[in-house]
């Protein structure tokens, strides 16, 4: 059925057959496509790395939210963390990209140096494996947004 559906633009619809067609049955969304907000995504991550609080270094662990919210004030990091209209999986935000900065913060000692798995079975809650667990090492390809991170850390605690 999807090979019968063509993309349209707004300035492209004829109202008469878009009408003729939701009559008919012959009119199908596609709700993944959806562009998700800036605020959705701010408070999406927000919620995610909260689970993994435990997991914050005692050094840390006052600074932590503060580490976030610089991070998530940067267009930059929100950017990166916005999901693509093409994503199957990470529809509300980017986890992958979520992964690496958690990564690069584990490197700075922000969070304990536990186990890939630990960290996935408590961002994830669940003791499934998943495909997100190995972008924790991988830290960002972005060299800008590499150079921000450690800023914001050395900052936060200087």
């Amino acid at each position: 059925m999807k090979k019968n559906l063509k993309q349209v633009r707004p300035e492209d619809f004829d109202v008469k057959a878009l009408m003729a067609a939701a009559r008919e049955g012959r009119l199908y969304v596609d709700e993944r496509r959806t562009i998700v907000s800036k605020e959705e995504v701010i408070k999406e991550v927000r919620a995610y790395v909260a689970r993994i609080k435990p997991f914050v270094t005692p050094k840390y662990r006052p600074l932590v939210d503060d580490i976030w919210e610089q991070i998530l004030s940067c267009d930059d990091f929100v950017e990166f963390l916005t999901p693509d209209v093409k994503a199957r999986k990470c529809r509300t935000f980017n986890k992958y990209g979520v992964m690496r900065i958690i990564g690069v913060l584990r490197e700075k000692n922000v969070y304990e140096r536990y186990s890939d798995r630990k960290y996935v079975a408590l961002l994830e809650q669940t003791d499934r494996d998943c495909s997100y667990r190995s972008y924790l090492g991988l830290g960002l390809e972005q060299r800008s947004l590499l150079l921000k991170i450690r800023q914001i850390v050395s900052l936060t605690f200087g």
